[in-house]
């Protein structure tokens, strides 16, 4: 944990939406870089957004920040980036909600792992049913999905 003002922070947000919307921008046409362009674009614009508010307000507080959790929240972002096409959206989707449940988990044993393995299958199958079947959106596929 670190503890940084405000005005840091939403600055440091912007800064990581915009170099990751640069990386999804100008990593090609594909439909892997589909949820990346989508989730940058509203980060930069909550940035801003917060930035205003910011500047409206002044109100200088100091908050904590947990490095840890944002770079796996960015990391996870970037493997969705570079391993998208390759493993498929999917397949990527469930291994990423898997790793962020993990980390945000109280427990971390056996069943609590079951248990949001299988909450996260769950959700995907919906999502799969949403997306693909009923609104014939294409996704990157893996040999799985």
């Amino acid at each position: 944990m670190i503890k940084i003002n405000k005005l840091s922070s939403v600055v440091l947000v912007l800064i990581l939406s915009i170099l990751l919307a640069y990386a999804s921008f100008s990593g090609g046409k594909s439909e892997a870089y589909i949820f990346p362009k989508l989730l940058s674009t509203v980060m930069i614009i909550l940035s801003f957004l917060s930035l205003v508010l910011y500047f409206y307000n002044k109100n200088e507080k100091i908050t904590e920040v947990d490095i840890k959790k944002l770079s796996i929240y960015l990391g996870s972002l970037l493997l969705f980036l570079v391993l998208g096409e390759l493993l498929g959206f999917y397949f990527l989707a469930v291994l990423i909600f898997l790793i962020i449940c993990y980390v945000y988990s109280e427990k971390k044993n056996k069943k609590s792992f079951f248990y949001n393995f299988l909450i996260t299958l769950c959700f995907m199958i919906f999502i799969y049913f949403l997306f693909a079947i009923l609104l014939k959106v294409q996704a990157p596929r893996f040999f799985l999905f």
